[in-house]
């Protein structure tokens, strides 16, 4: 849809029954459709009833018309999913849907009820956060096609909603009463069984007759809401706590979702949803993967990978359907949203329950990739085990707190804020980096920056022969800063206002120039730097003992020597082989770096004279043959050319 669209919907977003009024009298505008007898669509025709707007219609057909000809009910779908305010759409994570997502979860949805000689025609089929009725809109399409049923029968027999917007709701029945009108039936009204309620509280069988005698539904299918556990109000939260799949971790909202369905469906009943692909190997995915593996349902996953499905939205998906039958097996593909309709049997894997670890992560790749995976693991010694792996500081206003001087003397740094001129004492900054942005040892004088570091920060070592060091943090009382480092409390003064937003102002701070958290300021040590996400594996070294870094992690040491090696080992392509296989994906080959991901992996018990052998080794290529070859490993040639395919692309860019 063209931008102009957009932009005057947006206008207007705020006064949702002028918006619907809008959408509503174009679509039938454009389709030449004349609702005669359908009270609600006659309602929101401006045409008909609301012609002191028919100037604002005029503007948003014009609006139209210079990107299209024609109004399909797929734009009417997105149109009604964008005009959610982004402030609901972070209470509800509401997103529309692509259509071939729907029309192959509601297929393969209706193709394994089949295959348990469940009756699709007089089926129950949810969706319990519907948004504006995308998958009835689909599953009305294929039943009429399948059954011979009319739309009124579908929406009256078939097809259950929920949703904690009653706007949504509205919505819904706008969307399903046009597509009923474009299949000729114009009824008067339509019997609906559409609930506005909050689908971690709402009971369907006090709330619905029909349901209550059917014992729940045949198929649970949908989009459940993406909002993540730091967008979670307090209340949200203890509802999460009350379902077992979102005890464990900071669950994100959909979470409980599955479990929600799985509990509404009969037996042999299906729950098809799209979903974030995270759950399989994330931390707040335990309590989920333990609550399916334990009951050993049927599990297929369509797993897209780093491909973002939804416009507008950094999320990574893939298609869950689980059938409510004893299996334990899990099926996954892995493929590219454009050859969904080509997926077939042959392209998934198997993968019995048994095989899988629910705490630390699901690895579904081929069986022979998770059995490389695991024998890297049960290599040597654990990685988390070896060294200290630490993540960067967090003052929560980074832009504060880093400078970036325009000038210095001896003693100081200037910067210029709002045309106004501070002196900052270099006696209280320390030297920063941010690894996400680091390639070579090169780059660390290049891209040093400089924190004001309010803080005395003690070093003591326990003995002459122990090199283990403990550090003790304490923060500048007032009086001190103020009257030691008068040009960089003044600095900090000037942004005290914003300072005191920091965690939306619900935190008392020790003091009010303190970070906003107290973690990677005490990591003293030779480091190697690494990103949160990477396409490749840049461990940087570097022996500046007081370097802070944020925006990424480090292993830390004070044998340089060990850190030389394990940067070798770090940088292999037997690594990123590795990580790639059991780390979150993104988009363009990018993988998480996170500790959790690296922790299991595997190091050799190289002797002391191997460790300077590979330190030696100039050659990268040496570098993987050997260690490949202490590890018994042969990667895969399909993983070899994407490599050497992706390292191309990466020189040729």
């Amino acid at each position: 849809m063209h931008k102009s669209v957009y932009n005057y919907l947006g206008k207007h977003s705020k006064d949702t029954d002028r918006v619907d009024r809008l959408i509503v009298s174009a679509f039938l505008s454009y389709n030449n459709l004349k609702p005669q007898n359908n009270q609600l669509l006659r309602s929101y025709n401006i045409e008909i009833s609301h012609s002191d707007e028919q100037s604002y219609l005029d503007q948003f057909i014009e609006s139209i018309k210079k990107d299209r000809q024609n109004l399909v009910i797929e734009d009417l779908i997105e149109l009604f999913e964008f005009v959610i305010s982004p402030s609901d759409k972070d209470v509800n994570g509401a997103v529309y849907t692509p259509e071939n997502i729907r029309t192959h979860i509601v297929n393969a949805t209706l193709l394994q009820l089949a295959n348990q000689n469940v009756d699709i025609e007089t089926a129950s089929y949810g969706d319990i956060s519907c948004g504006c009725g995308g998958f009835f809109y689909t599953l009305t399409e294929i039943l009429k096609l399948k059954t011979g049923k009319t739309c009124a029968e579908i929406f009256r027999d078939n097809i259950f909603g929920l949703d904690i917007e009653e706007y949504s709701i509205k919505r819904t029945k706008l969307l399903l009463s046009i597509l009923a009108l474009l299949h000729g039936e114009d009824e008067p009204e339509y019997q609906w069984n559409l609930f506005v309620g909050d689908a971690l509280k709402f009971n369907w069988i006090e709330s619905c007759e029909k349901i209550r005698r059917k014992d729940g539904f045949q198929a649970i299918l949908g989009n459940p809401p993406y909002v993540g556990a730091v967008k979670l109000d307090s209340k949200t939260k203890e509802e999460l706590k009350k379902w077992e799949v979102s005890k464990i971790g900071k669950a994100d909202l959909y979470i409980p979702f599955f479990q929600i369905g799985l509990e509404l469906l009969v037996d042999k009943g299906v729950l098809g949803f799209i979903s974030v692909n995270s759950f399989y190997k994330s931390l707040n995915g335990v309590g989920l993967r333990k609550y399916i593996s334990n009951y050993g349902y049927d599990f297929q996953i369509v797993d897209f990978g780093g491909e973002q499905i939804f416009k507008g939205r950094t999320t990574y998906t893939c298609i869950c359907l689980i059938q409510k039958l004893d299996s334990n097996k899990v099926n996954y593909a892995k493929v590219k949203s454009r050859d969904l309709a080509r997926l077939v049997e042959r392209h998934f894997v198997t993968i019995d329950y048994r095989e899988l670890d629910d705490h630390k992560g699901w690895l579904l790749d081929e069986a022979k990739i998770t059995a490389l995976v695991r024998k890297i693991e049960a290599t040597g010694k654990p990685l988390s085990d070896c060294f200290d792996i630490r993540n960067g500081f967090a003052t929560l206003r980074n832009n504060i707190y880093l400078i970036d001087p325009i000038k210095e003397d001896l003693k100081n740094y200037f910067a210029v804020i709002d045309n106004k001129e501070f002196h900052i004492e270099k006696e209280v900054c320390k030297p920063a980096i941010k690894p996400n942005i680091l390639k070579t040892e090169n780059d660390i004088k290049e891209k040093l920056e400089h924190i004001i570091f309010p803080y005395h920060l003690k070093t003591h070592q326990n003995s002459l022969f122990n090199q283990n060091k403990k550090h003790e943090l304490s923060l500048f009382e007032e009086d001190y800063f103020k009257e030691k480092f008068p040009g960089a409390y003044e600095y900090l003064k000037y942004h005290k206002v914003e300072l005191a937003k920091r965690d939306n102002g619900n935190k008392i701070y020790q003091r009010w120039f303190a970070y906003g958290r107290n973690q990677g300021l005490t990591f003293t040590g030779k480091k190697l730097l690494f990103p949160y996400i990477s396409d490749h594996p840049y461990f940087v070294f570097t022996d500046n003992e007081e370097l802070l870094f944020y925006n990424g992690f480090a292993v830390i040491s004070q044998d340089e020597t060990e850190l030389r090696f394990i940067q070798k080992v770090l940088n292999s392509r037997l690594f990123w082989f590795y990580l790639s296989h059991v780390s979150r994906p993104y988009e363009n080959n990018y993988y998480s770096m996170g500790k959790r991901y690296l922790a299991r992996f595997g190091v050799y018990e190289f002797s002391e004279i191997e460790k300077n052998e590979i330190i030696a080794l100039k050659s990268q290529e040496k570098i993987d043959f050997y260690l490949e070859s202490k590890y018994e490993i042969i990667l895969p040639k399909s993983y070899l050319v994407s490599l050497a395919m992706n390292l191309g692309i990466k020189k040729n860019s």
